[in-house]
This record gives structure tokens, sequence and C-alpha cells, in this order.
């Protein structure tokens, strides 16, 4: 069962950061213009936005690639590790949500969503004594 089994969500954790690393790569300047649309008209705005988002994906990437590797770790440390990342997850959606907000820029609700279940789960699997 997938509520059992921290290595399975440790891999699904990865996953998904992996995805979303590369799409910030991918569609840097579709995010930074739809994030921050005063950028379409000034290009030293979309330039700093791109390259952050060349910076957030390849940390992302990295992130989900630690994640998903440490999969096969003992239990009692997949589970150390999925309670570090569902604290991480939900500073991520805290900080989007202040963003939101906060600051008035533009957060998908997809996002949002995605980072609210994967808190979740990885809270939830963490503090399961029997695990698979």
């Amino acid at each position: 069962m997938i509520l059992n089994n921290s290595r399975l969500i440790l891999s699904l954790n990865g996953i998904i950061m992996i995805i979303q690393g590369i799409s910030f790569i991918i569609f840097a300047n579709e995010i930074t213009i739809s994030m921050f649309p005063f950028s379409e008209n000034n290009m030293q705005a979309l330039e700093l936005g791109v390259s952050l988002r060349y910076s957030m994906g390849t940390g992302s990437i990295f992130i989900g690639l630690l994640l998903f590797l440490c999969r096969g770790t003992t239990r009692s440390a997949a589970q150390k590790l999925l309670l570090g990342s569902g604290i991480g997850f939900l500073l991520l959606m805290i900080t989007l949500l202040y963003i939101l907000f906060v600051r008035n820029v533009m957060v998908p609700l997809p996002v949002l969503l995605v980072f609210f279940i994967l808190s979740i789960l990885s809270l939830y699997v963490s503090t399961r004594k029997f695990q698979e």
C-alpha cells in the first residue's frame, strides 16, 4: 500500500522535483512572463527572471535526484528523508502562498496542489510505524 511505503513516496517526490526542474529550464521564458507580465516588454527583467528560473530548475533537479537516489536507504533513513522533504514542501507551499497573496504574483493552482499533496503525503508516511 502506498501509505506505508516510504521508499515509494521518496521516488515520487524525486520524480516530481526532477520534472519541475526540467519544466523550469524548458519553459523559463513562459513561466517568467506569466508570473511577471511586465517583464515581456523589459528585456533586463526578462533575462533576470529567466536566469532565476534556470537556477531554480537546476536546484530542483538536484534535490529530486537526491530524493530519488535515496529511496534505497534503510526504512528509518527513508522516513527521516521524508520528514525533511515534507517540511520542505510545506515551506515551498507557504512561500508560494505568500507570493500569491502578499506580492500579487500569479502562482498556478496546480503547483500549489502538488506541493500540498506531497507535503501531507510525505509527513503522513514519515510518521507511520510499520513500513514496507
